[in-house]
């Protein structure tokens, strides 16, 4: 800057001032005429409009003022208004001056560095170079030729003796090179260029310095691109080909996306800016604009080339990342389009173009150009920075032959159903994880065994007595007490029965006692009846609305009807019997052999002694009996034995602890009712399941009405859940050859087509939302709905939720057998222990419990919607699982809270990464916390544990072949991995 240049600019400025808007932009226009650093310059000094000192300045103040203005060029923006208000003291005129000048070298200077690119630009030049071919420089660049010249310096092709690699050398004139500013904008250029490595971004090597007759010449070294401009290219050939600029927009966005992860913006982007080498690829150059987001404040704003300045940067307000992809967007519209985005005749008209006017669509200039293209273009080129793609990724996904998935999430747009099915992976897992995954699973499923056998209360009871066993066995005891019909039909099956052991006395030594002296509350129950057993799905504690018989449903009111209860070790706990409705008169009551029902207990008549009865038998009878004596294994513990007959055939058989006698005898005197807490959240429980199916409804009818909903998807889950609960009820029926199973039949469609149309409904409210921003976690559910059974992600989410979902069931299995060592108590197993149909049912059961996996999807997607993080959501729900564990029970709180804590955050990492189909397997693995698995092979419930465990074997293996997607384990590249 010459004080006479300076002269000239403050009395162009003050002219401005005394004019109207319009006329001071005319006047700008033709006193600027093609200087955009005078204009730019000129306009940030106007908008202080504080006329300027027009008296010419003498040499010694000229020198005072270059001197504070060039150290405080050197200082933060922040630091230098406490350095001129200590270096100028009282002198107003003088830092008004300077502080001038720095508006000025802050609003110009900008365009610096677009000045040196031009004499970096393979301008031709007749000028005579200041290097001739052959010049060797610093011992190090030896020159082979001048590239191009402008008025801010030179650039030449020269060789790196050192590096032994050609190389770019871009030098600034000798006056420049005295210019602090262009050298802090040089020395920035080197800096933020060594933060940015990609293969579409020109490296900068080093900043140099040669003493040459002009004075020492500062320089940059540079990767030697061969080959030329953009903006060259599209001058000389017009738009690229479809293909090719894809290519080449895949390339830009590669390089700005890099240069951003690296928190540079570019601020300067332009086809001048990107370079084609001989192969055809991007090279992103000149980051001598480059920065930091926080470094521009002020005028800084505004610095950049004003072609490809965003509407924020013209209106000084801020430059971020979405000012570089505005610049993309405009460099894009040039590549497919040949043509600029807007073209003006002066800045203003630049600028108001920029910031109000919208531009012309690509198609009106390119009619085939892909609508896909148009949109990204358009969306880059929003004048609101909010409604702009978020990033160069989400620019690059969003063009042909990007992630459609990640292309309708940058649109703003719901991807589809068959567009999240299509998006993710298309290769298989790599072997190693498949193969670590599977072994996993296997020792997980082989511990499991190890584990259960431990917890396992049935260990303790004979194994010779299998349900079956105990069937004929309760037969016999029938016919022995007179009923000796054949039944028409019987139904048997087990429960645990804690009445008459102290659970409070639990401990590892109380359940070996128990086990001893052959009283384990573990009970078999037998019916039989002359006419078919139907049970009522509504009768008491029945929850499933499935037509099964039990131990209390039919009640027993029909004669003929008999109902025992025998302990695994075959003897009788109680017995009830229903004689005939009408019979003859008996001219005496006839007594049973009750030595031979006590033997058939267990028990020795002889050492017993009658005493009063204390319950009613429920049926008619004609002899009634009672007895107390010692427990045969237990002799401090006193018994009371009722019985009773009717015709000579037992009717009437229990037993209690007289110690308990008066206990059941207030019992019986009180009517039943649950507790408040009991009805209350019974109560809250309906009303929160009828809120939840309301809701749920209203959100499927306005997702279809809406056209946002998966119809297909939710018809397909709908229908599978259908059938698994129609497999299910007749799985768990009891079925008759009579008109009874017509109506199970209709009872069964009736709850079938309810589970199915409810899964259908949730899903339909549901979906659309997680869709809408989770789409990755549906990609695997997504295609195992579209029939993909084989395909390597379904595989991939199958295999990681059966590795999660055994993990966790061995981990409550181990504190199950701490707890039980420390004294709980065992647990019983009544499922799948009756036969190949229990277990299925249970395998299929478990299908249609497991669904509450999308429930829980949407729950941890409303959290994350709410709390923003996930890991606020996940410890909220570690809290929340911590006070559920305290509340439900406090014994066993350290490791119960523990085993919750860990659960918790499993289930959420599932849910979160691995997806719905994942979570699906994830959750139904709990198929194993009913399972009597155990070690005991030859017992008679062994083979039924062992084929679920078979099933979720066969299971890991189909994903894990299904995982790899066609690669070979064995083909020598697991070793390489």
């Amino acid at each position: 800057m010459t004080p006479e240049r300076w002269q000239h600019i403050k009395h162009l400025v003050n002219s401005a001032l005394n004019e109207e808007a319009e006329t001071r932009t005319t006047l700008l226009q033709q006193s600027c005429a093609d200087d955009f650093a005078l204009r730019l310059g000129a306009e940030a000094l106007l908008s202080a409009t504080r006329p300027l000192p027009d008296a010419p300045l003498a040499p010694d103040q000229w020198q005072r003022i270059e001197k504070l203005f060039q150290s405080a060029l050197e200082l933060e923006p922040a630091q230098r208004a406490a350095f001129l208000a200590q270096a100028c003291g009282n002198d107003e005129a003088l830092r008004h001056e300077v502080e001038s000048l720095l508006v000025y070298q802050g609003a110009a200077g900008g365009l610096i560095q677009g000045a040196v690119h031009e004499a970096a630009g393979l301008l031709p030049n007749d000028e005579k170079a200041r290097f001739t071919p052959g010049t060797t420089l610093n011992k190090r660049y030896r020159i082979l030729g001048q590239l191009g010249k402008g008025g801010m310096g030179e650039v030449y092709r020269a060789d790196d003796l050192k590096l032994g690699q050609p190389v770019a050398l871009k030098f600034l004139t000798a006056k420049l090179s005295q210019d602090k500013a262009m050298l802090a904008r040089f020395h920035s250029e080197v800096a933020m260029a060594h933060r940015v490595t990609h293969p579409n971004v020109c490296r900068v090597h080093d900043i140099g310095e040669v003493t040459t007759s002009a004075g020492n010449l500062h320089f940059l070294s540079m990767e030697y691109v061969d080959g030329e401009d953009l903006s060259s290219l599209l001058r000389r050939i017009g738009r690229l080909p479809s293909d090719k600029a894809v290519e080449i927009a895949n390339q830009l966005c590669a390089g700005i996306a890099a240069a951003h992860e690296a928190g540079v913006l570019h601020r300067d982007l332009k086809p001048a800016n990107v370079m084609i080498d001989g192969k055809g690829r991007v090279r992103i150059t000149d980051f001598g604009l480059a920065g930091f987001a926080e470094q521009f404040k002020g005028s800084e704003v505004m610095a950049g080339t004003p072609a490809y300045m965003s509407p924020e940067q013209f209106a000084g307000k801020e430059v971020t990342t979405k000012s570089d992809i505005y610049a993309l967007g405009l460099v894009l519209y040039e590549v497919f389009t040949g043509k600029r985005v807007f073209e003006a005749g002066s800045l203003e008209e630049l600028k108001r173009m920029h910031e109000s006017s919208a531009p012309t669509t690509p198609s009106s200039w390119v009619k085939d150009i892909d609508p896909l293209v148009e949109r990204v273009i358009l969306r880059c080129l929003e004048k609101d920075p909010s409604k702009r793609l978020a990033s160069a990724k989400q620019v690059a996904d969003a063009l042909p032959g990007g992630d459609p998935l990640a292309a309708a999430l940058a649109m703003g747009e719901t991807p589809s159903p068959e567009m999240v099915a299509a998006a993710g992976s298309k290769v298989g897992m790599q072997p190693k994880y498949a193969v670590a995954c599977l072994l996993a699973i296997i020792a997980c499923l082989a511990a499991v065994p190890f584990l259960k056998h431990k917890v396992n209360m049935i260990e303790g009871l004979p194994m010779d007595n299998s349900p079956e066993a105990l069937r004929v066995k309760a037969r016999d005891i029938s016919r022995q007490f007179g009923w000796v019909e054949q039944p028409v039909d019987t139904a048997y099956g087990m429960y645990g029965d804690f009445q008459a052991v102290s659970i409070k006395e639990s401990s590892p030594a109380y359940w070996e006692k128990l086990a001893k002296e052959q009283r384990l509350p573990m009970l078999f129950w037998y019916r039989e009846a002359q006419t078919y057993l139907l049970a009522d799905r509504f009768g008491p504690d029945k929850n499933d609305g499935i037509n099964q018989v039990s131990v209390n449903d039919p009640e027993l009111t029909r004669p003929g009807m008999t109902s025992m209860n025998l302990d695994f070790y075959g003897r009788l706990s109680g017995f009830s019997a229903i004689p005939k409705y009408f019979d003859e008169p008996a001219a005496k009551a006839i007594e049973p052999d009750w030595k031979s029902v006590f033997s058939v207990a267990g028990f020795d008549l002889n050492q017993f002694k009658p005493t009063e009865s204390v319950s009613v038998p429920a049926s008619a009878y004609d002899v009634r009996s009672a007895w107390t004596g010692p427990h045969p294994t237990q002799p401090e513990v006193q018994l009371h034995i009722e019985a009773a007959a009717y015709r000579s055939r037992v009717v009437f058989f229990d037993r209690y602890e007289v110690s308990r006698i008066e206990t059941m005898r207030e019992n019986a005197k009180q009517n039943y009712q649950p507790p408040v807490g009991i009805r209350t959240n019974v109560i809250l429980s309906s009303t929160l399941y009828l809120a939840v199916l309301l809701v749920a409804a209203w959100l499927a009818r306005r997702n279809s009405r809406l056209n946002k909903g998966d119809g297909q998807g939710a018809f397909r889950v709908g229908i599978f859940f259908f059938f698994c609960a129609m497999i299910e009820y007749f799985l768990l029926a009891s079925h008759v050859p009579t008109f009874g199973e017509f109506n199970l039949i209709v009872q069964a469609l009736a709850m079938s087509v309810f589970v199915g149309g409810i899964s259908a409904v949730i899903y339909l409210a549901l979906e659309p939302y997680v869709r809408r921003r989770w789409p990755e976690s549906l990609i695997g559910w997504q295609r195992i709905l579209a029939g993909k059974w084989r395909d390597p992600v379904v595989g991939q989410s199958v295999l990681w939720g059966l590795l999660a979902g055994v993990a966790l069931q061995v981990l409550e299995a181990f504190t199950a057998m701490l707890k039980i060592q420390f004294g709980g108590v065992p647990r019983t197993y009544t499922n799948s222990l009756l036969g190949l149909s229990d277990t299925a049912r249970l395998l299929i059961e478990n299908v249609n419990r497991s669904f509450t996996a999308a429930g829980l999807l949407f729950a941890v997607f409303l959290l994350c919607i709410l709390f923003r993080r996930d890991w606020i959501v996940c410890l909220v729900l570690v809290l929340l699982s911590i006070v559920s564990s305290s509340l439900t029970s406090r014994s066993f709180l350290i490791v119960n809270v523990s085993v919750a804590i860990i659960s918790t955050i499993v289930t959420f990492f599932v849910a979160r990464r691995l997806g719905l189909l994942a979570l699906f397997v994830f959750q139904y693995c709990d198929v194993l916390a009913f399972l009597p698995a155990t070690t005991n092979f030859s017992a008679w419930y062994a083979g039924y544990a062992l084929s679920v465990l078979g099933v979720l074997l066969t299971l890991a293996i189909y994903a894990f072949y299904t995982s790899l997607g066609g690669q070979k384990v064995f083909a020598g590249k697991l070793l390489e991995e």
